[in-house]
């Protein structure tokens, strides 16, 4: 027989589909509900699911005090598998919230141990007695009244100790790196200057050696167009001209930027100037007074210019060109000028060399005979 809730259920469904003729309506009615429904169920089964991990969370929390890291996974479930909480999880998630948690608690003890071994290096740290050198047997009875040193366990408190040691060292070594660096950096920059400064040195030299070339070059030129004023004889001296060189009113022969000996170097360059000068107004004097025509004419006593030397010096005598040259010096370029003016009078174009050379010979021999004797 039905229940009365079965009968309820089938009226009320008879009623319905009396009530919603369509099929697509009641269709679509019914697949809403049963979303709906689904949707309920997912959430109640999630509900669930979290009400079982925190319960089984709270399990781990209730057994934390005898756990630690050296618990495994079946130590507790050996203990606690009994326990409701226990069984509403699957093995797989009640493992991994088990390792979780063992890795809470280790961390809250290294949190704790690490604050210990502060606490006791800072213990460490008050006592300025305790050098990188120091041993642990030799200072830890001086800290054995100190609830610092009574905190960490006895097998802890050495290694602890070398720990701190170590950072003393590590610091000593960073403050001698950190020194060293300075030195260092201090004799880059040393150096640096240095550098600087015989950079600069050596600018300044050369725009010295610049500045004295151009004031060198300024008092050349001044003192050469002293020269120039002042000398104008080329058988000046030195010696005799020196003085009258430095009564000049500009100074410009004593003009310290003409250098030891320049002045003098100077004057003997523009007498020789003045002299070659000389010497070829003397040779332009030769060319004039002694013409292919003037030369090849005979004197009364059969000499001519070219082969006669006092015939020469007669005819040129006037001239101040002449006089201009110095005695030894005229004879011998009027000699050359000779020699060239007899080649050109009397040479063939097919006259051999050899014949030239001993014809010109000749003709000296003939000119030494025929002049009278030099007087020394």
């Amino acid at each position: 027989m039905l229940t009365n809730d079965l009968k309820d259920l089938f009226v009320s469904l008879f009623l319905l589909h009396q009530a919603i003729p369509s099929h697509s309506t009641r269709r679509a009615i019914f697949d809403h509900f049963v979303r709906t429904r689904a949707d309920e169920e997912r959430k109640e089964k999630r509900a669930a699911q979290k009400a079982a991990v925190e319960a089984y969370k709270q399990l781990l929390e209730e057994a934390s005090e005898g756990i630690d890291s050296k618990t495994g996974y079946q130590d507790f479930e050996r203990k606690w598998g009994a326990d409701p909480r226990f069984a509403a999880l699957d093995k797989k998630e009640r493992e991994a919230l088990f390792k979780e948690k063992v890795r809470a608690l280790e961390e809250k003890v290294q949190s704790a141990r690490n604050a210990v071994i502060t606490d006791f290096k800072s213990m460490l740290r008050e006592c300025k007695d305790i050098i990188p050198t120091s041993r642990w047997t030799k200072v830890k009875e001086n800290f054995r009244s100190d609830p610092r040193y009574k905190a960490v366990k006895h097998e802890e408190r050495e290694n602890a100790f070398n720990e701190y040691i170590a950072e003393l060292k590590s610091a000593e070594r960073e403050v001698e790196q950190a020194a060293k660096a300075k030195v260092d950096e201090q004799a880059k920059l040393r150096e640096r200057e240095r550098e600087t400064r015989k950079r600069k040195e050596r600018e300044e030299q050369e725009m010295e050696r610049v500045k004295l070339k151009v004031r060198r070059k300024d008092a050349t030129s001044s003192y050469q167009a002293l020269l120039v004023e002042t000398i104008k004889d080329p058988k000046a001296s030195w010696t005799e001209s020196k003085p009258k060189l430095e009564k000049d009113p500009q100074g410009r022969a004593v003009n310290p930027d003409l250098g030891q000996g320049e002045a003098e170097k100077l004057f003997r360059e523009h007498v020789k100037d003045l002299y070659e000068r000389c010497v070829r107004d003397f040779r332009a004097l030769l060319s004039e007074a002694i013409a292919p025509e003037a030369a090849t004419r005979t004197t009364e006593g059969g000499k001519t210019l070219v082969i006669s030397w006092s015939e020469a010096k007669d005819l040129l005598r006037s001239d101040p060109r002449y006089s201009k040259v110095s005695s030894k010096d005229r004879e011998s370029i009027w000699w050359r000028y000779a020699d060239d003016m007899v080649r050109k009078l009397k040479q063939p174009d097919t006259e051999k060399p050899d014949t030239n050379a001993r014809q010109q010979q000749q003709r000296r021999q003939q000119r030494r005979s025929s002049d009278p004797p030099r007087r020394r």
